[in-house]
């Protein structure tokens, strides 16, 4: 169809003059001129539609970012709120908490004094139960009202009260005094309700009475205390001031704090001008050191020492017996030392002139009783001996005779015969001859052995090596261990018993140790036991010692010592 067209199209076309073509030509022209125009704009309008979606499809992005934006900030103020009323809610509980477990009671009421809020303190403080206040006012609760007017004025003028001591009636009609502290609540500026605290002052004035006649108690303690210091205060002034001995006190560095009058005067230093000195600031090098040891000694170990110092003063050297014992500070730690020292001289004399006598008594009892067992010995000795001779004879002569007599004479010469062994044995007990002939290892040898013989107790004697020493240490450690072992075999019970001689770590050594039942030593009286004491002399008198050990159950030992330098002691 096209085609037949096309071909009817060339047949007039062949049939229209060249004008009519060129006019149809132009206009075909033109009108394709118009619809390339109209291509370009068709084209230009599609851009500007492809323009306008682009921008829409932005504006669609940016609206679409901005609404996720806008829901996300959303669900963060959703979340937000959430976690602010969560917070609000556990603030609130926690207020409400803190409210009903108050040891206070706290009332909320309205601009007309209608209670809002009743926490449970003030339930239990006032009697109601919040329901039970329906109808009542804050008002009520007051049993001053002219009071209660004066607070309100208060609370009106700065808007809060705090702390008023006002009286306030209970359920039970009991008035009470209360103290009270009132807030008001406003809401923008308009006063809405207030909040009141109310504290029980029952118990307080019970206890602020208390305490005031606690304070009365404390205040007459207080003064009778004063009192008891200052009487004791001037006791004691008084004690240093008058004492004769000599008191200090010292801090732990040895730095003099106080001294009484007497150590003034003894020393001729005030009390100011020795305060924070020293032993080496104020005395000679020699008294310095034995004060500073024996201090030392008392802060080292804890406890009181006594002990004796030499001191040398114008009138010639003195000796002073001196107590130190440590002063504890709150910590019980030593923080110094008081030492109060009483001069002993005289008594030293005294003690030494009584031992020059003691020892002239004993060396005096020594000659007599060798004296006695020499006259018992000799004259005794000899008469008894005659007499046995006679007694034979007698016995001889009458032989065949009378029967009779002659047993007699035999009976009276063994009476005779044992009353020789017991005079010898007294004279040896006396003072035996052995000690003076052959000395003291020897001696007491012999007499161990006698004394086993005698008592039935074992009695082993041992000396570490030869030991010479003059009559007077001999006669003393021979007599300590005669009264050692007689007290063995009166008292102790033993079954065995060792003495021994010996040198050791400087010492000249007298031991008797035996098996016996033992005692308390702290439980025995000097006074009461001579045997003891007369020991204790013997070795003071010649510069030496005695110590007693023993325990029940465990047996005695009785050692005598003696220094190695004493001029007694002869090796």
């Amino acid at each position: 169809m096209t085609l037949l067209h096309t071909t009817k199209a060339g047949e007039n076309d062949r049939a229209k003059s060249k004008e009519e073509l060129l006019r149809e030509l132009t206009v075909l022209r033109r009108r394709l001129a118009e619809l390339e125009a109209l291509d370009e704009e068709r084209q230009r309008l599609k851009q500007t539609l492809r323009r306008a979606y682009d921008a829409l499809e932005e504006q669609i992005e940016e609206r679409t970012l901005e609404l996720v934006r806008a829901n996300e900030q959303l669900r963060q103020e959703i979340e937000e709120r959430k976690r602010t009323e969560e917070e609000l809610q556990r603030l609130k509980e926690y207020l409400e908490n803190v409210i009903d477990n108050s040891v206070d009671a706290i009332g909320i009421v309205d601009r007309h004094g209608r209670f809002i809020l009743w926490n449970r303190r003030a339930a239990e403080i006032y009697g109601y139960q919040f329901e039970e206040l329906s109808g009542k006012t804050a008002f009520d609760l007051y049993a001053d009202q002219e009071e209660l007017r004066r607070m309100l004025a208060i609370l009106q003028q700065n808007g809060v009260v705090r702390e008023y001591e006002i009286a306030m009636k209970k359920k039970d009609g009991s008035i009470v005094p209360m103290d009270i502290s009132i807030s008001l609540l406003k809401e923008n500026g308009r006063t809405i309700g207030s909040v009141c605290v109310a504290r029980d002052l029952s118990e307080r004035k019970i206890n602020e009475q208390e305490l005031k006649r606690a304070k009365d108690e404390l205040s007459r303690y207080s003064q009778d205390l004063e009192r008891q210091v200052r009487e004791r205060t001037r006791a004691i002034t008084s004690i240093l001031r008058n004492t004769p001995a000599v008191v200090y006190l010292k801090d732990r560095h040895g730095r003099y704090k106080l001294v009484n009058p007497r150590f003034e005067e003894l020393y001729g230093l005030s009390n100011e001008s020795v305060q924070g000195k020293t032993d080496r600031e104020l005395f000679s090098r020699a008294m310095s050191a034995q004060f500073i040891a024996h201090d030392l000694k008392v802060l080292q170990e804890g406890r009181a020492l006594q002990v004796e110092e030499q001191i040398n003063l114008p009138d010639g050297p003195h000796t002073y017996l001196s107590v130190k014992f440590p002063i504890y500070n709150e910590q019980n730690e030593p923080e110094g030392l008081c030492g109060i020292s009483t001069d002993i001289t005289e008594l030293k004399k005294a003690q030494e002139q009584l031992r020059l006598l003691s020892g002239s008594i004993m060396a005096s009892q020594e000659k007599e009783r060798t004296a006695i067992a020499r006259e018992l010995h000799d004259e005794l000795g000899q008469i008894l001996t005659a007499m046995r001779m006679d007694a034979v004879w007698l016995s001889e002569r009458l032989k065949g005779c009378d029967e009779q007599a002659v047993a007699r004479a035999q009976t009276l010469c063994e009476l005779i015969d044992q009353t020789i062994d017991e005079v010898r044995g007294l004279a040896i007990r006396l003072r035996p001859g052995m000690l003076d002939d052959f000395g003291l290892v020897d001696a007491l040898d012999w007499f161990c052995k006698d004394f086993a013989q005698r008592t039935g107790i074992t009695c082993k004697f041992k000396a570490s090596e030869p030991i010479v020493v003059d009559d007077l240490v001999a006669t003393a450690a021979y007599r300590i261990a005669q009264e050692a072992l007689t007290n063995v075999a009166r008292h102790s019970f033993a079954t065995r018993v060792m003495v021994s001689l010996e040198i050791k770590n400087g010492f000249f050594s007298l031991t008797v140790k035996d098996n016996g039942r033992g005692f308390q030593p702290q439980h025995l009286d000097d006074s009461l036991c001579l045997g003891l004491a007369g020991m204790r002399e013997r070795a003071a008198l010649v510069g030496g010692n005695l110590e007693l050990h023993s325990r029940p159950g465990k047996g005695t030992r009785v050692n005598f010592r003696l220094p190695l330098n004493q001029r007694s002691l002869i090796v």
